[in-house]
């Protein structure tokens, strides 16, 4: 009488947070069997079976997407006016397009443009965001509402009464327009425009800073505008190189890692603390989807 037996070992291994399965079974000649299982601890290792960056419904997983993504920037900072000078408007926006050129944008700079320079601008900035991506526009200045209305003041405005601002100055609008007719898969706003009215001949109590603005419709995971304070309230020029709003932004696009409402929410938090809640910066949000300025 021979005496044989047959082992088999089958291996599960699951990769996953979950503990891996290992189960091995022995098949004896005579018909029976024995399963003995223990566990056994496994990496994580989860590869997505597609790139979820263009899912509006998925969790994103694939970083090296937004570090490769083409990223145009429109940055504007005015200054020098006549009336009401602002000392750290050009540093800011200086400083802001080194920045973000450093992380892979291109960049298109206005330093104490006039308004055809910000025209030129925004006609270059909306020829290179035809081709999709991420579009970003910052803006550093003086900001003013009328009627409920933002512009964005000129180096050369000549503005001696109200009826004049609508031909001496930018809608705000016409940069979300431009962005609306865009290919990006997100558009982001910033603008750090709520310094006092210098035009204050014509200006309201109810008229301080600028008003709130809706983000840009049209790109394929949302847009988001950030005010470098609350609507109708006005900000901090700063008592360093920059503004109080963009020093903090500056420190947080550098940390690795975090989304762009991360960026915003730690930006706020910083703000609101050293202003002693006098001056909170606030965002208008429809994103569907995440960027970063930088990866780890």
């Amino acid at each position: 009488m021979i005496n044989f037996r047959t082992e088999t070992v089958c291996k599960i291994i699951v990769r996953s947070t979950l503990t891996a399965l290992l189960i091995t079974t022995t098949i004896y000649a005579s018909g029976q069997q024995i399963i003995r299982g223990y566990s056994k601890a496994s990496a994580f290792n989860i590869q997505p079976t597609k790139d979820s960056v263009v899912s509006t419904l998925s969790v994103t997983t694939n970083l090296e997407f937004y570090k490769n993504e083409r990223k145009t920037a429109l940055i504007i900072g005015n200054g020098s006016y006549k009336t009401g000078p602002l000392k750290n408007a050009v540093n800011d926006a200086l400083d802001i397009a080194a920045a973000l050129s450093g992380k892979g944008f291109k960049v298109i700079l206005k330093q104490n443009a006039s308004k055809l320079e910000m025209r030129d601008g925004i006609r270059e900035f909306g020829t290179e965001i035809g081709q999709g991506g991420v579009g970003l526009f910052y803006y550093s200045g003086h900001g003013i509402q009328v009627d409920g209305t933002n512009y964005l003041v000129p180096l050369d405005a000549d503005i001696q009464m109200k009826a004049e601002v609508e031909e001496e100055c930018i809608n705000a609008n016409a940069v979300l327009r431009v962005m609306e007719f865009s290919d990006n898969r997100i558009n982001v706003i910033i603008l750090d425009a709520c310094r006092n009215n210098p035009f204050r001949s014509f200006s309201r109590g109810d008229e301080k800073g600028i008003t709130r603005m809706d983000p840009p419709k049209g790109a394929k995971q949302g847009a988001i505008i950030a005010f470098a304070t609350a609507p109708g309230s006005v900000a901090s020029d700063g008592e360093g190189r920059n503004g109080l709003y963009t020093s903090k932004l500056l420190k947080y696009i550098n940390h690795p890692e975090l989304t762009l409402e991360e960026v915003f929410k730690r930006v706020r938090i910083d703000v609101s603390t050293a202003s002693a809640g006098k001056q909170v910066p606030w965002e208008n949000n429809s994103l569907t989807g995440d960027f970063y300025f930088t990866i780890k």
